[in-house]
């Protein structure tokens, strides 16, 4: 029942920011005022024969899954009503907004299952129902919210009224029951679904008579298999182990996974589970301990690490999957817990436990990084998706489009000598140890010394390694050890959310990252493991501040590969009109004075370098980028279908080509090509904002370089959110590309979309997005998440 819309904000003034807005923030409206209207009458609402009990697994599940969960499946659902679940509805909605600008201080959490456990609690928050009961349907805000939707339909097939606010930075009513009939005077436009097609007749028939009939409960799950359960019990075992060295691995694991969906391998569709912190150990129900971040002080003095399945509708924004078995069971085995080390204390819980250098010291670095490493994947999507669910200035901190590659362990000090990493653990201390008690313009200065001085540590250490200041080698690039893909990997920025793939996707991109273990570790830390989206405005601005550091960390770390006479030219072409007092300045290239010992045969260096990393293991390149990197065509992926190569060599045309008609685009879109019923293909088409630098927190429109924005074009499906959907027949592909890549203007846009767009009123939205989901789940069942389609533009 979604609230779709998603619109680019203003430039924020710094007072402003620093005063009242949020790294994550912003709030959403339900509707416009118009024109009064007549009050609903619930019995206009469809009604049929549906049996003596409606099911809400088997009937009314499935309507909700693919009609409201798309927008209210996240923390930023509209009203915190998320409806992936009979307890999400059962909590109902409310006034507090998750995102909010103004908070100054931190707010209580409201994680459904996790921070209240029945209704009486929830209510006690300020959680109102939606669904109603039986003896008094007419109270039921979801029928009623469903009679006023029916009763205003938008005009099929066009654009919604510009008076109908539809960007997630609206302000939201929330009304109560009580409070609706002021509602619907004031916003007829305000239904349900929120400004889409609407619900067919039986869709609402199956809602209506589940409410009509008390919303009942659906029945308790059935207790797992015994095969799966006894699975669970095995990794709980491993997980709660006695001694010093299993407890301390257990705590860095669970740290790492507690934003997971856990899966096994043998049952690649799931069921999928969460690891928990419990005061309940295995085999009684579990009681999870409601801790804000996972090193907070659990509050008892035993607890036990227990997988719980997840019961809620899967939305692929949340669902970042990681697999569990016998080889993983054997690799966490030999990293950590045969790996040559003996406990001596228990790490501290808390604020002061935010530096993972100090407190998992007693670990291996060799085991922590490789843990990291063998699934970098599956850590830097925690770092972009997960719970938080939306944030322009969040990630404003990176590039739209860049590739990642890792050092070597052999060739990172970290790793080879563990007295440099004792030096310089106190230097890479994160904000979260600082809590809320200083400004963020304090903490930048502080985390600029600090980051200096580190930096400095780093780049004496490194001398002495090499005295002759020859460089590295092409060897120091971690190589997947032949065969792991998450060796090389993309990350795409789609304003306000982010996805990552394996591989070099796309053109070769302005700019690279390679990370090192204090790097990749202080990343995770800081994006993941310490932010909290309930926190204040200090948490936030610092959190991306401290980021900023991170991001020219790793840039400069590959650009120490290139030779020493172009890396400053290079640098400063991706900080166009930076301030040069920012955190620019402590992050300065530490590699001149060093050669690298890569033999470069061309004037375009990165590139070269980015080649060569894709050249060398084909098993971990993974199949080439034809589509975006097509350098003699025709240039046929393996495995393509004739349908798809007859598409592919059109679409060729498109990508990577810098325009006008490119700025005009939204930033992720679907494109399925129909030919009758020989088949379908489906792209993603992603739009790459160039900016002149990504080195402030302001003013980010200002920054943008349209005429050099690009597409890329990725067969299947890529991102959470898409913004507009295309449906073009194969024998009109030719010409739709050709009249994209003429578009200048919104209104020739306009046109394109008039011919082959799926606007949100269209009569087939819906099922389109049936069949899009449905081909989504049969191409990767594990990877398969519900689209937010909050996000879907009125173009």
């Amino acid at each position: 029942m979604g609230l779709p819309g998603r619109i680019r904000s203003a430039p924020v003034p710094p007072r402003a920011f620093l005063l009242a807005a949020s790294v994550l923030v912003l709030t959403a409206t339900l509707g416009a005022t118009c024109d009064k209207t007549k009050t609903i009458d619930l019995a206009e609402l469809p009604e049929q024969r549906l049996g003596a009990s409606v099911s809400f697994d088997d009937q009314v599940r499935p309507v909700l899954e693919r009609r409201c969960v798309v927008c209210h499946g996240c923390y930023d659902a509209p009203c915190q009503l998320q409806l992936s679940s009979y307890e999400g509805i059962e909590r109902g909605a409310s006034k507090d907004a998750v995102y909010y600008s103004n908070r100054l201080t931190e707010a209580d959490p409201s994680r459904l299952f996790i921070d209240a456990r029945s209704v009486a609690a929830w209510r006690d928050r300020g959680f109102f129902p939606v669904a109603g009961d039986a003896a008094r349907p007419s109270d039921s805000l979801m029928l009623r919210m469903l009679a006023l939707g029916r009763t205003h339909i938008p005009t099929v097939g066009e654009k919604l009224p510009e008076s109908l606010p539809l960007g997630i930075s609206r302000e939201l009513s929330c009304p109560t029951s009580k409070e609706f009939g002021a509602y619907e005077q004031s916003n007829p436009l305000g239904g349900m679904p929120y400004g889409t097609a609407p619900l067919s007749d039986p869709e609402l028939s199956v809602l209506a008579a589940w409410v009509r009939q008390g919303a009942k409960a659906p029945p308790t799950p059935a207790p797992l298999p015994r095969d799966l359960a006894a699975q669970v019990t095995r990794w709980e075992r491993f997980l709660n182990g006695s001694s010093p060295k299993q407890q301390i691995t257990a705590r860095y694991l669970y740290e790492h996974w507690f934003l997971a969906h856990l899966y096994f391998e043998d049952l690649p569709e799931g069921p999928f589970f969460r690891v928990v912190r419990s005061s309940m150990p295995s085999g009684l129900p579990v009681n999870e301990i409601a801790s804000r971040r996972p090193f907070d002080d659990p509050g008892v003095t035993n607890f036990w690490y227990r997988l719980v399945p997840v019961h809620t509708s899967i939305v692929h924004k949340t669902h970042i999957v990681y697999a569990l078995g016998d080889a993983r069971m054997q690799r966490l085995s030999e990293l950590f817990l045969e790996s040559d080390w003996t406990p001596t204390r228990t790490p501290a819980y808390g604020i002061g436990a935010t530096n993972p250098f100090v407190i998992f010291d007693q670990i291996p670095a060799r085991s922590r990084y490789q843990f990291l490493l063998d699934d970098a994947r599956y850590f830097i999507a925690t770092f972009i998706r997960g719970p938080v669910c939306r944030g322009q200035v969040a990630i404003d901190v990176i590039e739209d489009h860049f590739f990642v590659a890792f050092l070597d362990p052999e060739h990172d000090l970290s790793i080879i000598d563990s007295d440099y990493l004792e030096r310089a653990a106190k230097l890479l201390a994160l904000p979260e140890q600082h809590g809320s008690r200083v400004s963020p313009g304090n903490l930048w200065l502080g985390y600029n010394v600090d980051q200096g001085r580190y930096l400095d540590l780093r780049q004496k250490a490194y001398d002495d390694l090499d005295p002759e200041r020859r460089g590295p080698s092409l060897d120091a690039i971690w190589d997947g050890d032949g065969s792991n893909r998450n060796a090389l990997l993309t990350a795409f920025r789609h304003f306000d959310n982010a996805a990552v793939v394996k591989g070099f996707v796309g053109e070769i991109p302005k700019t690279a990252w390679v990370m090192d273990y204090p790097i990749f570790e202080r990343i995770y830390y800081d994006l993941v493991a310490d932010f909290d989206v309930f926190g204040s405005v200090t948490h936030r601005v610092s959190t991306r501040l401290y980021m900023d550091h991170l991001r020219m960390q790793s840039e400069n770390l590959f650009l120490a590969f290139l030779p020493e006479d172009r890396r400053e030219s290079i640098r400063a072409s991706w900080y166009v009109g930076a301030d040069k007092k920012h955190s620019y300045r402590s992050d300065n290239l530490r590699s001149l004075g060093h050669g690298t010992q890569i033999q470069y045969q061309t004037d375009d260096p990165k590139t070269e370098l980015l080649e060569m990393l894709l050249a060398r293991s084909p098993q971990v390149s993974g199949p080439p980028d034809l589509l975006n990197r097509c350098t003699q065509p025709p240039c046929d992926r393996k495995r393509a279908t004739s349908l798809e190569r007859k598409v592919e060599r059109t679409l060729q045309s498109l990508a990577g080509v810098r325009g006008p008609w490119v700025a005009t685009l939204p930033e992720l879109m679907l494109l399925r090509v129909r030919s009758g019923e020989q088949g379908r293909a489906v792209y993603t088409l992603i739009h790459n904002r160039a900016h002149t630098n990504v080195a402030s927190l302001f003013g980010e429109d200002d920054r943008l370089v349209p005429e050099e924005d690009t597409l890329t074009i990725v067969p299947g499906y890529l991102g959470s959110y898409p913004n507009f959907l295309f449906d073009v027949e194969t024998s009109q592909i030719g010409e739709f590309a050709a009249m994209l890549a003429e578009v200048t203007t919104p209104d020739e846009l306009e046109s394109v979309v008039d011919r082959w767009g799926m606007r949100r009123t269209a009569t087939a939205y819906w099922q389109t997005f049936d069949w899009i989901h449905d081909d989504f789940h049969r191409r990767d069942p594990t990877e398969y998440g519900l689209f937010d389609l909050a996000r879907y533009e009125n173009l």
